[in-house]
Order: C-alpha cells, then sequence, then structure tokens
C-alpha cells in the first residue's frame, strides 16, 4: 500500500491535554490501517509558546522523534531541553507533556503502542 502525501488527514486540537494553543496532528495512517497494537502514527506540529499538557498512558507507550524546532518536555516530572534527533519514551503508567520554547515549529513523529 502507498498513500499520497495529500491523502493524510489533519485535525487541530485546541489547549490539548489542558495545553496551551492549537496542536496540529497529521495522521499518517488511518485507525484502519494502523493494525491493532498501534493507536496513533502521525507527525505533531506545535506553534512557539504553545505545549500540550501532562497526560498519563495507562497500557500503552508513546515515542517522540523530534524533528525541527526545539522545547522542553517534561518526563516524569523531570523537564529535559529536545531538538532534532532527540527521541523520547513515555511508558506504561508514566506523565509527560511537551512545550514549544523556540521560535520556529517544533515538529515531531508520534508512535503510540498498546501494550
Amino acid at each position: 500500500m502507498i498513500l499520497a502525501r495529500n491523502s493524510k488527514e489533519t485535525e487541530i486540537k485546541k489547549n490539548m491535554r489542558d495545553g496551551q494553543g492549537e496542536i496540529e496532528i497529521t495522521h499518517v495512517l488511518k485507525n484502519e490501517d494502523l493494525g491493532k497494537n498501534t493507536r496513533l502514527y502521525a507527525e505533531i506540529s506545535i506553534k512557539p509558546g504553545d505545549s500540550i499538557g501532562n497526560h498519563q498512558h495507562i497500557d500503552e507507550t508513546e515515542i517522540f522523534y523530534f524533528q525541527h524546532g526545539t522545547g522542553i518536555v517534561t518526563d516524569n516530572d523531570v523537564e529535559i531541553e529536545v531538538g532534532p534527533g532527540d527521541v523520547m519514551v513515555t511508558p506504561d503508567k508514566s506523565f509527560h507533556s511537551v512545550k514549544n520554547t523556540g521560535t520556529e515549529n517544533l515538529v515531531f513523529m508520534a508512535l503510540i503502542l498498546r501494550d
């Protein structure tokens, strides 16, 4: 299966997980194409100053691969600066958040796997 670049669905989430601003989520695959062990595979873009609020994952693992921009993530109450090439893994029962602290969009791939 090949999906054309213009076939992806994009959604805007306001104040995602009690964060700030608008988060753009471009779904790489639709739910029916992900299989039973994957809940999300998407490119996420956060504008400067915007954020995804702190939240917990239950019975799943989320992986972020940062591609562009800079920001700060909270990994179970520990703040860490991130940029292109960094990877964040949030395992089952862990908390995380992400904020764009740079001057350009913070862009990363997000993959959620069911445990």
